[in-house]
């Protein structure tokens, strides 16, 4: 990173010396293009009902364990040492199972995420190569990139690759 900005800060005054063309940067925010566009949404909409289907699944497991566990410490002072000792070994397997079913879905969620938005990002790349190419960019920074801190409002050309990307979407599906 410290090389591109270098490299940026090294341009700009060869420009201004007269010995380089001006160059064309543009930054945009690539997580609002997913969360803005048409495909976005969907995906999104789709990963939010697949996770709220996850969730609901989890809080059931956990309203279950807590219901075996308020009842075995009600009758914790009626169970004989072995049949109380059984009981906990019982919860303690339930919560490991509790746990086990988290991780999994936690993994569920990122794999159907990485394949909901693979292809999207995929087509993104397309329209901002050919964006870039026909406005003649010479380069295009996502604004989340580490050592990226300020960027002028001008420069943001978020909402073009918006706007060209649902473009090239709906023209893929008159195809």
């Amino acid at each position: 990173m410290k090389k591109l900005l270098w490299l940026v800060f090294l341009w700009g005054g060869l420009i201004s010396a007269g010995w380089a063309k001006e160059i064309k940067i543009g930054v945009l925010d690539l997580q609002k293009v997913v969360h803005s566009s048409k495909a976005g949404q969907e995906a999104m909409s789709k990963l939010q009902s697949k996770f709220e289907k996850l969730r609901k699944q989890l809080e059931g497991k956990r309203q279950e364990i807590e219901a075996y566990k308020a009842e075995l410490e009600k009758k914790a002072s009626l169970l004989s040492e072995e049949a109380r000792l059984e009981k906990q070994r019982e919860l303690q397997k339930m919560i490991r199972e509790f746990r086990a079913q988290q991780e999994d879905a936690q993994f569920e969620m990122k794999e159907a995420e990485k394949k909901a938005l693979q292809p999207i990002f995929k087509d993104l790349e397309k329209v901002i190569k050919k964006m870039a190419q026909e406005e003649g960019y010479d380069l295009i920074l996502e604004k989340n990139m580490p050592g990226l801190y300020w960027v002028s409002p001008e420069m943001d050309i978020t909402s073009q690759v918006v706007q060209r990307y649902d473009q090239y979407r709906a023209s893929q599906a008159k195809k």
